[in-house]
């Protein structure tokens, strides 16, 4: 997964046929390159594609494993009331039978069908923008795939644009050439009279790939009506929502998932700590304007990259049903002129504008809280980079913890490791901050709060692999930093 590609066709023997328009490396791939130093560096995993699919049977186990015989699937709500006190839920099976619930609080991760109308919330912004298409599969690409590519997107003078013309993600299990199931995304105008013609699909990616002996074994087709909305409240009460209940917004860069997983931390954590009556209720709020601020940047992230998209056409000058001058457009693009070379030159600096999707490493990992759960330190906001490439690891209060790799005994860990996972803080000092150890152990004392402790520097428990926390780590000596749970910075203690 080191590259995103652009292409005429996988198959074919034209003389235009398999070309590749352009392409650039995503997600810190290309090992040696700047992004992926930086992704390497910045985290203690790389990025991967995990389909839903694939990723929910591990959440599934994991769950069932935490909670034996309550985690119920093919289950509706029917109904539900908040009762001041309490939220009784009405729920059915597949067999049609019911079940009442009381609960404490109610989480609504329900996509935004049921919980969030019946409440009230309002979705606000732009729905209906195109009917995306996507169509899971199992075939043998193997013959014709680099193993390098995320995705490739196809184009030619026989389409007409980018989304129309479609695009190509493998599902796994295995990966690259060799990859089993594949799914094929492209788009309809909303009052396009075709968009539902499903039977027609098979045939238009055969003919998209020039692949037309291509043996497809189809097991979904799906329609995604793109929109970017964004709720007006993330709590109601005790009903809290979470991932696209909140927001939705085109697929690109990969946020819905990774948005919805974050928000799911948050109250997680938060909730923990209140049922186990090591909190208030009151921290309950900080979980609206914590995430309701991220749902929003990262909504209209994915409708900025979406539309950036239009680009590509432009560069290549294509004109919408007119086959002719596209084709011929395409055969000046791939002369062996100066006129070709220039133009294919022009094209890829185009195209590369789309890294806005693919390489936002910036907006992956740099969002920050300005309000909630936390305390500021007075200092000057942090730098950000407006085309969102490029991340800028702070310990200032409400970011996330950055990254960089300690010793621990003969072992090597992220800073990550740190933070216990069961609701527990993590307070980071150095080897002049023994008294901050105290006050964390009257805390757990007094108040039950677990807070791990770690000392790193010389002549302690952990040590600074590379030097790369000392340069991170924004205190002076006896300084101290708080974790939270999710990972995010609460307070800072620049000194003593």
């Amino acid at each position: 997964m080191s590259q995103v590609a652009w292409k005429t066709s996988l198959g074919g023997s034209g003389p235009l046929d398999r070309k590749v328009i352009s392409k650039f490396e995503c997600f810190g791939g290309n090992d040696g390159t700047e992004f992926a130093e930086a992704y390497k560096r910045d985290a203690p995993l790389r990025s991967g594609n995990l389909p839903l699919f694939r990723l929910e049977p591990i959440l599934k186990k994991l769950a069932e494993r935490r909670n034996p015989g309550k985690v119920l699937f093919g289950h509706q709500v029917l109904d539900f009331v908040d009762e001041g006190s309490s939220v009784a839920v009405k729920a059915s099976d597949e067999l049609g039978n019911t079940s009442s619930y009381r609960c404490k609080y109610l989480i609504a991760a329900d996509g935004g069908r049921t919980i969030g109308p019946k409440l009230g919330v309002k979705m606000e912004g732009p729905t209906n923008i195109t009917d995306m298409v996507s169509v899971h599969f199992s075939a043998d690409l193997s013959e014709y795939w680099d193993d390098r590519y995320f995705a490739c997107h196809f184009i030619n003078g026989e389409c007409n644009t980018v989304f129309e013309s479609g695009a190509i993600v493998p599902m796994g299990p295995n990966w690259g050439k060799n990859s089993k199931e594949w799914v094929f995304h492209c788009g309809f105008a909303m009052d396009d009279q075709n968009r539902h013609d499903d039977a027609a699909l098979l045939p238009r990616i055969r003919q998209l790939l020039k692949i037309p002996d291509l043996n497809m074994d189809v097991h979904r087709i799906s329609h995604w009506a793109i929109e970017k909305v964004l709720a007006d409240k993330y709590q109601v009460g005790r009903v809290f929502l979470a991932g696209d209940a909140g927001n939705r917004r085109p697929p690109t860069t990969g946020l819905g998932l990774n948005t919805a997983v974050e928000d799911s931390l948050n109250i997680a954590w938060k909730l923990a700590l209140v049922l186990k009556g090591q909190a208030s209720e009151a921290i309950l709020n900080s979980y609206e304007p914590e995430r309701r601020a991220v749902g929003e940047i990262n909504s209209d992230w994915g409708l900025f990259t979406f539309n950036n998209s239009a680009v590509i056409n432009t560069s290549l000058g294509l004109i919408p049903g007119d086959r002719l001058a596209n084709e011929l457009r395409f055969k000046s693009l791939f002369e062996n002129t100066d006129k070709g070379r220039s133009f294919r030159a022009q094209v890829a600096r185009i195209v590369s504008t789309q890294s806005i999707e693919f390489c936002a490493h910036g907006i992956e990992l740099g969002f920050g809280y300005r309000n909630g759960l936390l305390l500021h330190d007075g200092s000057l906001p942090v730098e950000s980079d407006p085309l969102g490439l490029i991340y800028y690891p702070t310990t200032q209060p409400g970011h996330r913890l950055p990254h960089a790799w300690i010793e621990a005994g003969n072992h090597v860990i992220s800073t990550h490791d740190l933070v216990p996972r069961n609701a527990g803080f993590s307070l980071i000092t150095d080897s002049e901050g023994s008294d901050w150890t105290i006050a964390a152990n009257n805390i757990r004392q007094n108040r039950g709060i677990e807070i791990f402790v770690a000392q790193i520097g010389d002549n302690c428990s952990y040590r600074d692999y590379d030097d790369r926390w000392d340069s991170l780590k924004g205190t002076q000596s006896g300084g101290a930093i708080l974790v939270r749970p999710d990972n995010i910075v609460a307070w800072r203690a620049i000194f003593m």
